[in-house]
């Protein structure tokens, strides 16, 4: 889609949509340790360190 747009416009709608979806995964993904692991410390650092690692 990306490659596709024609206007500034297109490719910062590209972007916001791209960025929106991994913002999804991530919080997705972190509920799902959340659920996953029983162990306070460890889920703790694990959230931590998945935000820090896919925040941009």
């Amino acid at each position: 889609m990306y490659r596709e747009a024609r206007t500034y416009d297109a490719v910062l709608e590209c972007y916001y949509q791209f960025s929106k979806n991994q913002c999804v995964i991530i919080e997705t993904l972190l509920e799902n340790l959340r659920l996953g692991i029983n162990d306070d410390y460890l889920k703790e650092d694990l959230q931590i360190l998945l935000k820090d690692a896919f925040t941009f």
